[in-house]
Formats: C-alpha cells, sequence, structure tokens
C-alpha cells in the first residue's frame, strides 16, 4: 500500500509539473519570457523532485543544465539570461544549491 500511495504521488506530481512547464503554452512566436519561464519551471520542478528525493542527485544536476542551455538558446535578451540564472541561484533553497 505504501508503494502505490508513493507511487501515485509521484505520477501526479509528475504529470502536474509537466504539463505546467509544457510547449503547448507558447505563443505563437515563442519570446524571451516565454522561453524565461519555460527554463525557470524546468529547473524548479528538478529542485523539487530532488528534495523529496524523487530523483538522483545526477540525474537532477543534469536536467538543471538541460533546462540552463535551453535558455541559453532561446533567450536573445542576454540580461534576461543572466537575471534567470542569479534568480535560481537565489530561490534554489540550501539542497537545492547543488544542482547549480
Amino acid at each position: 500500500m505504501y508503494f502505490f500511495k508513493k507511487f501515485s504521488k509521484t505520477f501526479l506530481f509528475s504529470l502536474l509539473s509537466s504539463s505546467l512547464i509544457s510547449p503547448v503554452f507558447a505563443t505563437p512566436s515563442p519570446n524571451d519570457l516565454y522561453w524565461y519561464g519555460y527554463s525557470w519551471g524546468g529547473m524548479f520542478k528538478m529542485c523539487s523532485l530532488y528534495k523529496f528525493n524523487q530523483i538522483s542527485k545526477k540525474d537532477a544536476k543534469q536536467e538543471v543544465n538541460i533546462s540552463l542551455n535551453n535558455a541559453k538558446e532561446n533567450i536573445k535578451d542576454r540580461q534576461l539570461f543572466i537575471n534567470l540564472k542569479e534568480l535560481q541561484a537565489q530561490s534554489f533553497a540550501e539542497h537545492c544549491k547543488a544542482l547549480m
């Protein structure tokens, strides 16, 4: 029963988190703010999963780097990209700073 409860909670959390950062919500021509939010959401999701021991540190760090690289490629405004990196470093809880 414990396994089912934990699995259900993890599955629902993952489903909800991934639906909130899905490209489906993008405007027809994605802009810097979209990519900022999309990348921030991906990093926050991985931090949350790592915080609750639902993903390994290695996998979480890899996913955070993918989100950060995605932002680097798609955000044209360099200052906005720098702000994203700084916000993540400041807003991550102590246990998640190792992922940056």
